[in-house]
């Protein structure tokens, strides 16, 4: 009997304890009061973008060597299909065909050649504000997203670009990517929820895509999609088969593309090199288009440019360029210098 009182005794005292921060709690928050779940929802958004920045970190530092060589996906891309663009005479015969190298001087509104250089991988709002203090127009491609703080970061830019993950031939970084075989109704609705999040993008780049810009019908689907939504594609150029130069010219379309991926190597000799390399076709041809990432290495390097390497020419968006060379009625799709 003694033993069962002292059970129940103590059963009714830790079952207080436990009421008891419930009772004081109940006492201090109105039940109209919509505080607690406002702060869930910032939870659980927190929760969801610490969750996908670990996930694509983690998938970015499974790369080839990371620590000793963080490249891009789009150069691992690149060099599944092709050996790595070095610009020596050494490596002339290994490169691929090269076309002849259209200028456009005239069609610029000063005697300034102009450069776009786009960063791409731009996954969170830290990525955006390193870009922001280089005090240059850099143009950010934004991975899709659901990160309500990243829209509403981006859509207050200048300018920005959509990120999106194409089918590479071996590569993948484990996105939602469109593949070659998607249909034109899953492609329509991947597009369409860019477009409902971000509805001021207008133009859009490739992620990887060596796989996918190699095959014409999956490319012409992706490009109807793109023309129903007012948005245009800039070939990031990861493969030399890509079909963006044939399907242009049949279509008579201006379709920009890469000339140069800036940071191979994340050496300041080498990416100052390719960073003169975008240079020097720019005053060939009146503009060059270049692509660099977020890395520390590479905005530092750009950093140190704007006062030396771009002295003589204009760093502009890429949507800046595309204005210009459609005012001059230019619709030849160039390939990149020799």
């Amino acid at each position: 009997m003694i033993l069962s009182l002292i059970l129940a005794v103590s059963y009714l005292i830790t079952n207080l304890e436990l009421l008891q921060p419930k009772l004081k709690t109940d006492n201090f928050i109105n039940p109209n009061d919509n505080t607690i779940e406002n702060l869930n929802k910032e939870i659980a958004q927190l929760e969801q973008d610490s969750k996908a920045t670990k996930t694509y970190t983690i998938q970015y530092k499974k790369r080839v060597d990371y620590n000793k060589n963080p490249t891009s996906s789009e150069a691992l891309d690149y060099k599944d299909s092709i050996i790595e663009e070095t610009f020596t005479p050494k490596e002339e015969n290994k490169q691929e065909e090269k076309l002849q190298l259209i200028p456009y001087q005239n069609a610029l509104r000063d005697s300034k050649p102009k450069i776009v250089i786009i960063i791409d991988d731009i996954l969170n709002i830290k990525q955006l504000n390193d870009i922001k203090s280089i005090d240059l127009k850099l143009t950010p491609p934004i991975f899709p997203n659901n990160n309500i703080n990243m829209i509403n970061a981006t859509n207050k830019l200048d300018f920005f670009m959509i990120h999106l993950p194409l089918e590479a031939k071996k590569y993948t970084d484990e996105l939602d990517t469109i593949k070659i075989g998607d249909s034109i109704g899953r492609i329509r609705k991947k597009i369409q929820s860019i477009k409902s999040s971000m509805p001021s993008v207008k133009y859009i780049n490739n992620h990887t895509g060596s796989k996918f810009t190699a095959n014409k019908k999956s490319v012409e689907t992706l490009l109807s999609v793109l023309d129903d939504n007012e948005i245009k594609f800039v070939d990031s150029r990861t493969t030399p088969d890509t079909k963006l130069n044939e399907i242009a010219k049949e279509q008579n379309r201006l379709i920009l593309h890469r000339d140069i991926f800036i940071d191979n190597s994340l050496e300041l000799n080498a990416l100052n090199k390719q960073i003169a390399e975008g240079v020097k076709i720019a005053k060939k041809r009146g503009y060059a288009i270049l692509i660099a990432h977020p890395h520390k290495e590479t905005l530092h390097a750009l950093k140190l440019a704007k006062d030396n390497i771009f002295k003589d020419v204009d760093v502009i968006y890429l949507n800046e360029l595309d204005e210009i060379l459609q005012n001059a009625k230019i619709t030849q799709y160039t390939q990149k210098a020799s």
